[in-house]
């Protein structure tokens, strides 16, 4: 019988709750611990997931010797430090993408994941799910002949929210890039690699950070283009092209159960049945590495999570999008 995996969850947001309702549907794994910074709301979060104990300090969740590794799902601002933290008390992490809000950041969470020798991989959950992975079945296959377009999308109406919700400030790493961009150019780079060059222009928020941004990414014989914005809503689907054929994710492709293949008149639709929201794919992986007494994922490594930020990096500089505390 596999070994239990004993789970504990820092920041109790929105996102916390849908990754531990998927947690709860995976095997040989428990919630142990939940930590806020407010107690009221760790108490309320733990008696409606059924966690055996809660903290209103996170600094009580990284000492308590029963959680093996913790969930970080704080604002993006503070994954460097909460995450820094864990490591430094030994808990392996999965933190909430973006794994930091910048290369020097992820640089150093690296090097304290190995000089501690824990496990530490970003929770880019769209990796894990079969639907992806049926995608780069069908690509590696060479179902659709050499790439050459792929189109690629995430909007939502943040403006619903106002101005001064956490998506435009700045203070917390907000804007469009970062929160939901990087799944657009996630794929990219995962299908075509690092690019030859990056063409990006912004639409700023009154508080400077990206509302909208749009990227060219240009390869050898290939071209990613690429959209992020909080002013309106669409219908998220990737277009993938290539020599031979096309490949359809549908709306929202980063967590679809569906992607069609289309060879000339022939089209083949694959579906499938996910197991709760899709979360839980990269919990199976993260307990399956320490099992497997791994400091890093091969699906998705330390490296690539470098190699992301630096991609975020680069466009924000050609945009000149900057965060205070950089």
């Amino acid at each position: 019988m596999p070994r239990l995996i004993k789970w504990g969850v820092l920041g109790l947001g929105k996102i916390a709750h849908k990754f531990v309702s998927d947690l709860q549907l995976v095997a040989d794994c428990k919630l142990e611990a939940v930590a806020s910074s407010n107690t009221a709301r760790a108490a309320a979060f733990a008696g409606q997931h059924g966690a055996t104990r809660f903290y209103g300090s996170y600094q009580d969740l990284f000492a308590d010797d029963q959680v093996e590794i913790i969930y970080i799902a704080s604002l993006n601002q503070d994954h460097y430090a909460h995450t820094l933290a864990a490591l430094k008390n030994k808990k392996a992490v999965l933190c909430e993408k973006p794994l930091a809000i910048n290369q020097k950041q992820v640089l150093e969470m690296i090097r304290c994941a190995r000089e501690h020798q824990t496990f530490l991989m970003e929770g880019l959950w769209t990796r894990f799910n079969p639907t992806f992975g049926q995608l780069q079945q069908w690509i590696a296959g060479g179902e659709i002949g050499a790439l050459r377009y792929l189109n690629a999308t995430f909007s939502f109406n943040g403006l619903a929210y106002g101005i001064d919700s956490r998506l435009f400030n700045p203070d917390k790493a907000g804007g469009s890039l970062l929160d939901i961009g990087i799944y657009p150019l996630f794929l990219a780079y995962q299908l075509l690699g690092i690019p030859k060059s990056i063409q990006a222009s912004a639409v700023k928020a009154p508080t400077g950070v990206d509302e909208q941004i749009a990227m060219i990414l240009s390869y050898d014989k290939a071209h990613a283009i690429l959209y992020s914005s909080f002013s309106h809503n669409e219908d998220m689907r990737v277009t993938i092209c290539g020599e031979e054929g096309e490949i359809y994710m549908d709306s929202r492709w980063h967590e679809s159960p569906r992607i069609t293949l289309v060879k000339g008149d022939k089209q083949t639709l694959k579906e499938f049945e996910f197991q709760g929201k899709g979360y839980t794919y990269e919990i199976l992986e993260a307990n399956q590495c320490l099992r497997n007494d791994q400091q890093e994922s091969s699906k998705w490594s330390l490296q690539n999570s470098l190699d992301l930020v630096q991609l975020m990096d680069q466009i924000r500089g050609e945009t000149g999008i900057k965060f205070p505390m950089e």
